[in-house]
């Protein structure tokens, strides 16, 4: 079966793409993303195809038919993402917020009314989700999280500000983190989650221009936002449960390029490029075959840890697959550019006239996030030690 869906999907895809360039990767082809054009352009790329694809039945496989998937497993699932990235298709990035974290947290928290109500849409590409965790004084540590929302009466009423929130501008909706009591005697305690529609009154967004030009990040600023009582995920004060949950799982995505061999090839294509002394030299090839070897055992330590078969399954072997994700993204852009730079200023400078002359500079700015993004490395550690290997605080 999962065989017979990998032939469907890459017959679809081969009617609509030509097979994807091995030297052009998201990170190249995301340059576009860094002009307010670009970046619309990009997002609506991606709702269209993901609306092509729920309308195929390729989309989001391994959901229950009731909510907009086919009811398959993740090896179905695995196997259209695989497809997708054979083919030079729209990058589906700005929907992963939806579809890796917000559609596995309201299956697993949500009322059968939220599920019904959320998920088809989630699916095709209709509406678009943002996540709203962070705060100026309360990233890593949410525990130390500040936006306030008081129940009056059927609503919760909302003050706050989050900060470095992914695509908070294109998103219709969003998941909101909130101190719902702050006489909990334990601060995790008094925390719980909400659905917040991103165009209700009261709430200001205002977008970030990362050190890579890039334009998905954003602050939200909500002032006196109502949001009604029923659209609680999970239970009230019962947030932080569901908020690992949905960290569990963004820390889990890190996976090394899900199978594709994007920081293989990037390194590759730089060696080719940098010429035969380079790639004969010993030093430079160990450097090479590091990454690549990283690069394999992240995609099989995150097969064991979506088999289960990591920690028992625990939430917390994400953090593995994030701090060793991330240290990897550093370390393959640091190697593209230094290898574009051997034989020249490649990497460091580029002619006027050369369209993606900029890619290693760009990607070596964007690794930057790889080790703050979802969570600090510092705070990933921690969770490692202390939920994985049982050492004291």
């Amino acid at each position: 079966m999962v065989d017979e869906l990998r032939t469907a999907v890459r017959a679809w895809l081969a009617e609509r793409f030509e097979e994807r360039d091995p030297a052009l990767d998201d990170d190249r082809l995301d340059i576009i993303s860094r002009t307010p054009d670009g970046h619309d352009a990009l997002v609506s790329r991606a709702r269209a195809l993901q609306g092509d694809l729920a309308r195929a039945g390729f989309a989001a496989v391994d959901l229950p038919e009731e909510y907009g998937g086919r009811g398959l497993s993740r090896a179905h699932a695995a196997a259209v993402a695989d497809q997708l990235n054979a083919f030079a298709s729209p990058s589906l990035r700005p929907l992963a917020i939806g579809l890796s974290l917000a559609a596995p947290t309201i299956l697993a928290f949500g009322t059968e009314e939220q599920k019904r109500r959320f998920l088809p849409p989630l699916v095709s590409g209709r509406e678009l989700w943002c996540q709203l965790f962070s705060e100026p004084d309360a990233g890593s540590d949410l525990v130390a999280l500040r936006c306030q929302a008081v129940l009056d009466g059927d609503s919760w009423i909302v003050d706050g500000q989050k900060v470095w929130s992914s695509y908070a501008s294109d998103a219709q909706l969003g998941m909101l983190l909130v101190r719902s009591d702050p006489s909990a005697a334990k601060p995790h305690a008094g925390i719980t989650m909400l659905v917040l529609k991103m165009d209700a009154p009261g709430v200001v967004i205002r977008p970030l221009v990362d050190i890579a030009g890039g334009r998905h990040f954003n602050e939200v600023f909500l002032d006196g936002v109502v949001v009604p009582a029923g659209d609680v995920l999970g239970a009230v004060h019962g947030g932080w449960q569901v908020a690992n949950g949905t960290l569990g799982g963004e820390r889990g995505k890190y996976r090394g390029g899900s199978g594709d061999g994007r920081r293989r090839r990037q390194v590759l294509d730089a060696a080719t490029r940098a010429g035969v002394g380079v790639r004969a030299d010993p030093l430079w090839r160990q450097r090479m075959v590091s990454v690549i070897a990283d690069e394999l055992i992240l995609d099989w330590l995150g097969e064991r840890i979506g088999a289960g078969a990591v920690s028992g399954g625990s939430p917390a072997a994400g953090s593995l697959m994030k701090t060793a994700a991330g240290t990897l993204e550093q370390a393959a852009a640091e190697l593209v550019s230094a290898l574009e730079a051997s034989g020249g200023m490649g990497g460091l400078a580029w002619r006027a006239d050369d369209r993606d002359g900029d890619a290693a500079a760009h990607a070596l700015c964007a690794s930057r996030q790889a080790t703050i993004a979802g969570g600090t490395h510092q705070i990933q550690r921690n969770l490692i030690g202390e939920r994985l290997l049982g050492l004291p605080r």
